[in-house]
């Protein structure tokens, strides 16, 4: 009795191993439909640290769980890329706000090397803990300044012409140095 319940149990483990390598060959023809989709995606959005095989990973995952829950969607494709483009940018636009928020601008690790990103970076300006820097070197040059380079230094900021502008930049300039190169 219990030969037959193993022997069962071998067929029935042999039929799930085939209906796996059909869902899987099956998986990677509908991946390769919906590819289009990630790429396009990945055209729009930035995500931090991702690459073209994160992009692909990301997708595949999503589309594998889109399955799982909705396997009539393979036959019906026009179903399919509405569900997937719905889920795989609902997914990142999570991330991005996850990414974005200032909150946890200051909780990523410690080890991350900005330099190694930087130029992905597709906005030219400063990080906040940068910025926050800035505005005290303007504080604190605020502070130094006697009432007519004051006034100055605040129509400098607004971006207006005045007389002894360019002496004015020249006393200014040590203190901004470090964010010159960042700007």
């Amino acid at each position: 009795m219990s030969c037959c319940f193993f022997v069962v149990l071998f067929i029935l483990g042999i039929v799930k191993k085939k209906r796996r390598l059909k869902m899987s060959i099956e998986t990677r023809a509908v991946f390769e439909k919906v590819k289009p989709i990630i790429l396009k995606l990945k055209r729009h959005y930035y995500i931090q640290l991702w690459d073209r095989d994160d992009w692909l990973q990301e997708g595949h995952i999503i589309l594998l769980q889109l399955l799982e829950r909705y396997p009539e969607l393979i036959e019906e494709e026009e179903r399919l890329y509405r569900y997937f483009k719905t889920k795989f940018s609902s997914y990142l636009k999570d991330l991005l706000r996850r990414q974005e928020s200032q909150k946890r601008q200051f909780h990523k690790l410690a080890y991350e090397e900005i330099g190694e990103v930087a130029h992905a970076i597709p906005s030219r300006g400063l990080w906040l803990d940068d910025y926050v820097a800035y505005q005290e070197v303007i504080a604190s040059l605020e502070n130094q300044l006697n009432s007519q380079e004051r006034m100055q230094f605040q129509a400098l900021i607004r971006g207006e012409r005045f007389k002894g502008r360019r002496a004015l930049l020249r006393k200014i300039s040590p203190y901004f140095k470090e964010f010159a190169q960042q700007l």
